[in-house]
């Protein structure tokens, strides 16, 4: 159970707020300083963007009859789920957006022309009013700028000349007025008035783009969208860095698509116009001849009047032959659109108005035909000839067609009988017209052609000016609700959130890299990276030795590091409960992690209590402690160990600290693990537990095996870890060691944690090392400002 609980002990901590806090406190320069320097980064990278602007517009789309939607053929890919119903809106909606709407904008404003002015150390742009010249391309080198966009440099010479300069260094001059030969094409310059001119020494600046890449810009900043299916109504937003401009643009845009809406419903009535002009020439130029020839045949025979019989005649005949001539005019119309289908059989074009054809069946079909030919003519404009519904009213558009030319050839027929019946009955006057003289019978046939023509003629003129007005009366199937206007305030960029957020990420910044650092270190670091790799008890933590010196504790000192070492002697005496427990070994991992100057400070401190202490420096290897106390001894345990000396020979009385004893190392041997196996080390350790009250034992690291063989001889076995020098790895060591008992008691002590350069080691706790120094100021640092106010006073 007890292994569970470490397996899962990291999981089972949460987020330390404290220890972050502290750790964001040690590193607060760094913080600010970071902060301060995205600040500027962020003030500078503002002052060189470019604000956007929103503007809105909204416009209804009317509700038209939109007789494909009914159809068989829609319902049907509707129901298979291919197409969503799409409504008359939504169609709308994707001609508005449409590529080739805006390039329409682009080409009559010529926004492939941008105006900048150099202020301060960047180009603001300009647009309209604000500029003192404006530049009209007759034509455009597309190829050229497709490459790269050009860029030219105006300086105002005076009120009538200026000089233009490129970035190839080239320069043309001229007057206002003048049309130039430049790269990107011929340019006209035109000096405009106004009160916001600037100075004439102000330089100026243009850059000609091709139309096709700022076309597709435009379209980029374009979004429209319909707020709900219950309303007809298309909002339309535009980005822009100039309200102004921005307004223009989007106002241009609903102008060209109601336009082009108002153009293609006018197609219809310029068809049927178009259609009705050629009958119009053609029945002229017969009735001008039939005329012609009555003039000449009453010129030949000297004849001013007819007779009254031939009056009464004409007259009984003129019913009969209106109704003939009326009929031959359907007759003629329904083959001249007999023609006109027959001539465009693999062209889908609009078939004239069949309000020249009295049947109504008939002008449905055709107003059917020309309604959906038009749905299919806008829906190109947004989608490609493969398109489900594209397709659907091909199949339609087809079908209607059929339709058509069987009407056409029945309605025909009927007429064709009808005007021979009325031939036939008109046949009964024959008899008549024969009883007249010869010339005054051939008068009689000039005058019924004429009638006849006159009648054709007189209801196509009639036609002709129904369709004039039709035409006039055209309007766009769209209003506009909100015209483009421009929020008062830029969307883009938000200069406060990215100012707080520069701020934020730059206060981060620091905090990031410490704590990246600390992920991707090897080394403890951390309280938490000990615990997290052993179970074994942390008796005592020793800070970092700002004091210098191999010892820091003293009769008088009050430095963090002397309490810390009083703290662990206190400890200690809880481990080592009873008399006979007097044998403390110090042993680590690997060298440099404070075995010595821990073992020979706690000596002190203990020696400092009152207590005879026996300080043994066993490590054989690399001995430190003898040379760092100054003891000047030929003799130590080696030559003990050897039968070369005796105990009371090699124990040395330390001076300064009375009960402190130091037995040296004594020569360093060739076999160091054999010395320890003798019997006189165990004769040793028995004389010192019988003279001594503590008996302090410096070995080497566990990298040998002299530590386990002097754990015999030891009551409690301190372990040596030191931040920012031990590898996590290498507390699997001490683990092993804790839970498989092979040394007596094993208790941690981290050695030279830095609390402002290992921030937050307490996760934030700080054990109350942080209080300040008691009484006398001997062992603190003096401050350089201490100093100097005392040479002020």
């Amino acid at each position: 159970m007890q292994q569970e609980e470490f397996e899962f002990r990291e999981e089972q901590q949460g987020v330390d707020i404290r220890k972050i806090i502290n750790k964001a406190l040690s590193i607060w320069p760094w913080m600010l300083l970071c902060g301060i320097l995205t600040a500027g980064l962020t003030v500078a990278y503002l002052y060189f963007s470019v604000p956007a602007y929103k503007i809105n517009a909204s416009i209804l789309i009317k509700d038209q009859d939109n007789k494909m939607s009914g159809s068989k053929d829609m319902s049907m890919l509707q129901n298979i789920g291919l197409l969503g119903g799409a409504s008359n809106v939504d169609n709308e909606l994707q001609i508005i957006q449409s590529y080739t709407l805006m390039n329409r904008v682009v080409r009559d404003m010529q926004l492939n022309v941008t105006y900048f002015v150099h202020k301060g150390l960047k180009d603001i742009q300009y647009y309209d009013a604000q500029l003192p010249f404006k530049v009209y391309f007759l034509a455009f080198d597309e190829e050229l700028l497709k490459t790269d966009p050009l860029k030219y440099e105006l300086s105002l010479n005076g009120k009538d000349k200026f000089v233009l300069k490129d970035k190839d260094k080239r320069s043309w001059s001229g007057h206002w007025g003048d049309t130039l030969t430049l790269p990107a094409g011929k340019a006209v310059f035109v000096r405009t008035a106004g009160d916001l001119v600037p100075a004439d020494n102000q330089v100026y600046s243009f850059v000609a783009a091709n139309t096709d890449q700022v076309t597709a810009g435009c379209a980029k900043a374009l979004t429209s969208e319909i707020p709900n299916k219950q309303v007809s109504t298309i909002n339309l937003t535009l980005e822009s860095s100039i309200p102004s401009k921005g307004e223009d643009i989007l106002n241009k845009l609903i102008e060209v698509y109601m336009q082009a809406n108002v153009d293609d419903n006018n197609r219809i009535a310029d068809s049927t116009t178009a259609f009705i002009d050629i009958r119009l020439l053609t029945i002229g130029e017969e009735l001008a001849n039939i005329e012609k020839n009555i003039q000449m045949f009453m010129q030949r025979n000297e004849l001013a009047n007819i007779t009254e019989q031939s009056k009464a005649l004409i007259d009984n005949t003129s019913e009969y032959a209106k109704s003939l001539a009326q009929q031959e005019v359907q007759l003629s119309v329904i083959e001249a659109l007999q023609n006109h289908l027959n001539a465009n059989i693999n062209n889908l074009r609009i078939v004239p108005a069949s309000m020249m054809v009295q049947d109504a069946s008939l002008s449905n079909i055709i107003d059917k035909y020309n309604t959906l030919l038009m749905q299919r003519e806008r829906m190109l404009l947004s989608s490609t000839e493969d398109n489900p519904m594209v397709k659907s009213l091909d199949g339609q558009l087809m079908n209607l067609r059929g339709d058509l030319v069987a009407n056409l050839s029945s309605l025909k027929s009927s007429m064709q009988v009808a005007v021979n019946e009325l031939r036939r009955k008109s046949g009964s006057l024959e008899s008549k017209i024969r009883q007249v003289p010869a010339k005054e019978r051939e008068f009689l046939d000039y005058s019924r052609q004429q009638a006849i023509k006159q009648e054709l003629y007189l209801f196509l003129l009639q036609k002709r000016e129904e369709a004039a007005i039709s035409k006039s009366s055209t309007i766009a199937n769209a209003r506009v609700i909100d015209a483009a206007k421009s929020e008062s305030r830029p969307f883009k960029p938000k200069k406060m959130l990215i100012l707080a957020a520069a701020v934020l990420v730059g206060l981060l910044i620091p905090f990031a890299l410490v704590y990246l650092k600390e992920l991707l270190s090897t080394k403890i670091s951390t309280r938490a990276d000990i615990e997290n790799g052993t179970q074994a008890t942390i008796l005592g933590e020793i800070g970092h030795n700002d004091v210098g010196g191999a010892i820091v504790v003293t009769k008088t000192s009050r430095s963090p590091i002397a309490e810390q070492f009083r703290m662990l002697r206190t400890n200690l005496q809880y481990l080592l409960a009873g008399d006979e427990n007097k044998v403390i070994m110090l042993t680590s991992s690997m060298p440099g992690e404070g075995k010595s100057f821990v073992s020979t400070n706690l000596a002190v401190v203990m020696a400092l209590s009152g207590k005879k202490v026996a300080l043994l420096e066993l490590d054989l290897r690399k001995p430190r402690i003898s040379q760092s106390l100054g003891v000047q001894a030929g003799q130590g345990f080696s030559n003990y160990a050897i039968g070369q000396a005796n105990i009371e020979d090699i124990l040395y009385p330390n001076q300064e600290y009375p009960g402190l004893y130091i037995m040296p190392s004594g020569p360093i041997p060739p076999n160091p693990a054999e010395l320890l196996l003798l019997d006189r080390t165990r004769s040793m350790f028995a004389y010192l537990r019988e003279n001594f009250d503590y008996i302090i034992v410096d070995t080497t690291p566990n990298l040998v095996t002299d530590a386990q063989l002097l754990s015999m001889h030891a009551d409690a076995t301190l372990y040596l870890v030191r931040v920012g020098v031990t590898h996590k790895d290498q507390l699997k060591l001490p683990e092993a060691i804790y839970r498989e008992k092979k040394m007596p008691r094993l208790s941690l002590v981290v050695n030279d944690v830095n609390y402002k350069k290992y921030a937050g080691y307490y996760g934030g706790s700080g054990y109350g090392y942080g209080y300040g120094y008691y009484g006398e100021e001997a062992d603190q640092p003096k401050k350089w400002w201490k100093g100097r106010k005392k040479e002020m006073a």
